[in-house]
């Protein structure tokens, strides 16, 4: 097999051995699809990847499967961020999940809070069972493990009588972290903490990326 670099797939890549396997990876929406167009071995390959490395164990069931990353009681960790600018304004949002993963998007006239939940949510989507979610939002770590349990008991409302603001993300929130065990940490935004920092280059690379789309659709009508 010609080298090629471990860790995350990109999307689309095609992967052709040298004993005649060829195999394709893809992104269709949600679905992480490996599809194998010649497989003269019978490898038994797994649906859905995200790493090189977890389809190189398939091929070889004595290689170890691809480290995740984890605290030292072995939970999960993944990250989130978000933002808008100006806020509100164009906003973006980044992930990066316990297997290397990295994702970002971005909406057009949205809020920092409302893109913080929105990573939030995007990492819950993306993951299963045990989970440390780190972040720098206040919003998002105090409501969910603390406001939101009066915010149910009152039907929505805060403690001064007001509707809860953007209750549709705090209800898609609720609903995915139930039967599960989930750590929330909140670290200090813009303070060297790798995985924070990272989840903020990638907010900020969702906003770049729609703005661009947006320009192009513009320039091409």
């Amino acid at each position: 097999m010609t080298e090629i670099r471990r860790g995350p797939l990109p999307y689309g890549v095609k992967l052709t051995f040298a004993d005649g396997t060829v195999i394709n990876w893809y992104r269709d929406g949600k679905r992480k699809t490996v599809y194998a167009e010649k497989n003269p071995h019978g490898f038994r390959l797994p649906r859905s990847a995200a790493r090189i490395e977890e389809i190189l164990a398939a091929m070889d069931p004595g290689r170890p499967a691809p480290p995740l990353m984890a605290d030292d009681a072995g939970t999960p960790i993944g990250a989130f961020d978000g933002g808008a600018d100006p806020n509100p304004g164009l906003g973006g949002w980044g992930i990066v999940l316990p297997d290397g993963r990295e994702l970002c998007g971005g909406e057009p006239h949205t809020s920092n809070n409302r893109m913080e939940l929105t990573g939030a949510i995007r990492l819950l989507e993306e993951t299963e069972g045990p989970l440390c979610l780190i972040g720098d939002s206040n919003y998002v770590i105090a409501g969910i493990t603390r406001w939101i349990h009066n915010w149910l008991r009152n039907d929505w409302k805060t403690v001064a009588g007001q509707p809860v603001e953007n209750r549709d993300l705090w209800e898609r929130l609720w609903t995915l972290a139930q039967g599960r065990r989930l750590r929330w940490q909140r670290v200090a935004g813009h303070a060297g903490h790798p995985l924070n920092e990272r989840c903020d280059l990638l907010a900020r690379r969702g906003r770049k990326e729609l703005r661009a789309r947006s320009e192009a659709r513009g320039s091409s009508g």
